[in-house]
C-alpha cells in the first residue's frame, strides 16, 4: 500500500523531554524512580505532536553522584549532588506541601 490519505510535507523540530516523575517509596523497600518520556513534535504551525516513549528506571543509590545540568541551556553547571541529597529536597518539598503555612499570629493590645 503506497497512497498516504492526507499527506502533508511537515517543517519542524522533535525533540526527548521528561513528561513525568514517579517516586515510588514504599516501606521496607528501597526507594526507585520512573521517568515517563515522550517525543515532541513541532509541525512549524505552532501544533506538536506527543509520541509516548518508553520509561526509564532509576533505583536508589544514596552515594550516586548526579551532575546538575542547567535545565534552560541543557549545559553542566559544574556542580554535583548525591541522590540522598535530592531524596532529601524531594522529602522537604513534601514536608512543605502537607504542613500548613503559619498563620499570622495576633499581637497583644
Amino acid at each position: 500500500m503506497t497512497y498516504k490519505l492526507n499527506r502533508s510535507p511537515v517543517v519542524g523540530e522533535s525533540y526527548t523531554r521528561c513528561n513525568q516523575v514517579i517516586i515510588d517509596n514504599r516501606l521496607g523497600r528501597a526507594p526507585a524512580i520512573t521517568f515517563g518520556q515522550e517525543t515532541v513534535i513541532g509541525t512549524g504551525t505552532g501544533d506538536a505532536l506527543h509520541v509516548p516513549m518508553a520509561p526509564i528506571g532509576l533505583a536508589f543509590d544514596p552515594a550516586a553522584q548526579i551532575a546538575v545540568i542547567d535545565p534552560d541551556t541543557g549545559e553542566p553547571t559544574g556542580a554535583m549532588v548525591t541522590q540522598a541529597e535530592v531524596y532529601a529536597l524531594v522529602y522537604s518539598a513534601y514536608i512543605a506541601a502537607a504542613t500548613p503555612a503559619p498563620g499570622p499570629t495576633e499581637e497583644a493590645v
